[in-house]
């Protein structure tokens, strides 16, 4: 499984493929489990493996080429049945097996011609899992789910467990589908060497269980230590991001993005009441409220203050400023429109009444179109249209009505998310260039030609740099439906 990886370090175009690679250890995820082959991950028809009865693929030859793997896991997964093995216990069974058995230590992972990295080479962070009450419970039931899993192997000591546990969860990257949905996680080695940006100059992607590494942005030459992708979902508040990367990765975020003014006031703002006015208004809706978080000077980085709604750096003087002398009247920064205690108690009532059901949702794992839509329409005229909880209802309400088929409620929601997209992700990102697919077809079902054709122009643009023009999202699903509104448009 060898690597392919750019072998020059000239200057990079967007689009240009940095590297291309296959996992070290990898599983499908255990709701694909019967939908997709477990050694391509090609959702179609599979067939159980006849030994554990738990495996599927989709052919021989995936069976034959997965059988050297598999086979140690065919025994135990039989004899265990019908216990059904946790992902998480899965992945760290198949390192343990790798390490011990096979060439797990020795193994190099290239991404240029003289440089690699190794299974050694991954940050377990052990200091801090330690500290980590929720992931040391996680690692404790593991450890009680292998103890009886693997029968037939020793199991590392404590210690060593545990490092193999922090470089599983640590560098882990979750793979997807061509419609952005995880399928399966895996550990790519030479992968492992980006960090993270919350304005990445690059972007991950997947084709089955293989990874590819494209640049987003034009770069003077190729310098893997500058190289950035993002590790989590962008459309949250800068405080979200930080907060989700200190408890996963252990550390702070303070790239260029996190610490942007532009998204600190938008993030939270209100709609000015005056309709030629596009400006955000800050309006304090919670108590601490709090967008981002940001070093210590005095402590050196060791500990972070954070910055609220009403103190954060830059944003206390224009809130102060939002603010008349003795009567606390809040006004629009650009404009000067004021705001009556009752706008103001209409945008605290729809940011609460937002952020209960997004909750909700989120812990459901799926959008209501009723509830969505009673937000929107307490959104309406209130919160500005690119705050984040009125971006993250419109894209929970897009998905939820093309999954009822409303097609022309749907395209409204697109039209007002798009904006929403670009704001929070970015011009060339995958989702962008989704939601631009996912429209057109919508559109080209719905016969408006001309508008579908340009969604899908404007689809092609950025999943032409972010996925390349061999990957099937772009080959066998974007440019027929291409070709087929060029055609259409052509013949009216």
């Amino acid at each position: 499984m060898k690597n392919k990886y750019r072998n020059t370090d000239s200057a990079i175009k967007a689009g240009e493929l940095l590297l291309n690679e296959q996992p070290f250890v990898f599983v499908l995820s255990s709701k694909e489990k019967g939908s997709r082959c477990d050694n391509c991950l090609e959702k179609g028809k599979v067939l159980k493996c006849s030994g554990c009865q738990f495996v599927h693929y989709c052919g021989r030859s995936c069976q034959k080429d997965a059988w050297p793997d598999h086979k140690w896991e065919c025994a135990n997964l039989k004899r265990v049945a019908p216990k059904v093995i946790p992902d998480a216990a899965r992945m760290l069974a198949k390192i343990i097996n790798k390490l011990s058995r096979g060439d797990g230590h020795s193994y190099r992972a290239f991404y240029t011609g003289n440089s690699f990295r190794m299974w050694k080479d991954l940050m377990s962070h052990y200091s801090d899992l330690k500290t980590d009450k929720k992931r040391m419970d996680h690692f404790s039931s593991l450890c009680m789910v292998l103890f009886e899993f693997l029968k037939d192997l020793s199991l590392p000591n404590t210690v060593e467990l545990m490092g193999m546990y922090g470089r599983m969860v640590i560098n882990s990257f979750t793979i997807l589908d061509i419609d952005m949905n995880s399928i399966g996680t895996g550990i790519y080695l030479a992968a492992s060497i980006l960090d993270h940006s919350c304005n990445p100059n690059a972007v991950a992607t997947f084709d089955g269980r293989t990874i590819s590494i494209r640049a987003t942005k034009d770069l003077t030459c190729l310098d893997w230590s500058q190289i950035r992708i993002s590790y989590i979902d962008l459309m949250k508040t800068p405080y979200e991001r930080q907060t989700e990367l200190l408890e996963n990765y252990y550390f702070l975020c303070q790239c260029d993005r996190c610490m942007d003014e532009t998204q600190l006031k938008m993030v939270h703002a209100g709609k000015c009441l005056n309709t030629s006015c596009d400006s955000p208004v800050q309006i304090p809706w919670k108590e601490n409220c709090q967008l981002v978080r940001k070093p210590d000077n005095n402590t050196n980085g060791a500990s972070e203050t954070v910055e609220s709604e009403s103190n954060h750096n830059g944003l206390a003087d224009e809130l102060t400023a939002n603010i008349s002398e003795a009567n606390d009247v809040i006004r629009c920064d650009e404009c000067r429109t004021k705001y009556t205690d009752k706008h103001v108690e209409d945008f605290v009532k729809a940011m609460e009444f937002t952020e209960l059901h997004l909750q909700s949702m989120k812990e459901a794992s799926v959008a209501y179109v009723d509830v969505c839509k009673y937000c929107l329409e307490r959104q309406e005229g209130v919160l500005h249209p690119l705050n984040v909880m009125h971006a993250q209802t419109l894209d929970h309400a897009f998905d939820a009505l093309i999954q009822v088929q409303l097609w022309q409620k749907a395209c409204v929601y697109a039209d007002m998310l798009i904006p929403c997209f670009r704001f929070y992700y970015g011009d060339r990102h995958p989702l962008l260039g989704l939601l631009h697919l996912k429209y057109g077809k919508i559109l080209l079902y719905q016969m408006d030609l001309d508008k579908a054709l340009n969604h899908f122009k404007l689809s092609e643009k950025i999943l032409k740099i972010t996925h390349g023009d061999k990957h099937p999202l772009y080959r066998e699903e974007l440019m027929p439906l291409l070709r087929q509104a060029m055609m259409e448009s052509s013949s009216m």
